[in-house]
């Protein structure tokens, strides 16, 4: 036997029900407060018709101002920042220094100094809610709930160091200390500056302007 359909008006009392009920209708279409419960789920409107609850699921029009706080969010969701330093110690390892991250809600964490140990992938470097950043191989593990991904590693080109990647650090210029490279050069590849060949070139497309540096079996 399928189940019945109750309606209650605004105002209006339950009735003595015998059978299953199916839908469940509390209020006037259109007023404050109608409410309806249809197989196991729970649908509210607003005076203006619009869903405050759509089978369970809140919406935001139903939320009050200001009242979700960075508290109340999980770690992955908060806004954060830090103060740890980044620092590729060779080819294939970032080291970094201890500091600490701070959360929207005012609350922080210290984290120890540590390193990435000799990587041969890209590594991810991320916080777990412990002093110890974790790394892994797989992004899906350092992103979660629980998880905040700080840097990304990969290996460097020989006679380089490894490029680290930081997300959301401190700061919005380039600090050339943090810059490790074994060649600079320019699109068309005739002006560069090559640091592991003791070479500097500038070319004007047709000419070697400036040479500086061993080429071509002297200097």
């Amino acid at each position: 036997m399928s189940g019945i359909t109750v309606k209650i008006p605004s105002g209006g009392k339950i009735p003595p029900i015998s059978e299953s009920i199916e839908v469940f209708e509390i209020g006037n279409q259109g007023m404050p407060g109608q409410l309806i419960i249809h197989n196991g789920k729970l649908y509210v409107y607003n005076d203006t018709g619009a869903t405050l609850i759509d089978g369970g699921i809140i919406q935001t029009i139903a939320l009050l101002a200001n009242s979700i706080t960075a508290a109340k969010l999980k770690v992955g969701g908060r806004s954060w920042n830090h103060n740890i330093t980044w620092t590729a110690t060779d080819i294939d390892t970032c080291s970094w220094s201890s500091g600490t991250i701070k959360f929207a809600d005012e609350s922080d964490t210290s984290i120890d100094a540590g390193n990435t140990g000799n990587i041969a992938a890209k590594t991810y470097i991320y916080y777990d809610a412990t002093t110890t950043l974790k790394t892994t191989t797989t992004y899906s593990t350092a992103v979660g709930d629980s998880k905040i991904l700080l840097a990304i590693v990969e290996k460097g080109d020989t006679g380089g160091k490894c490029v680290i990647t930081p997300i959301r650090s401190a700061g919005t210029t380039i600090d050339g200390d943090k810059i490790v490279t074994g060649k600079i050069e320019s699109i068309d590849g005739k002006t560069y500056f090559d640091l592991n060949e003791n070479v500097f070139m500038v070319n004007d497309g047709v000419n070697d302007k400036i040479l500086v540096g061993y080429q071509s079996g002297g200097f």
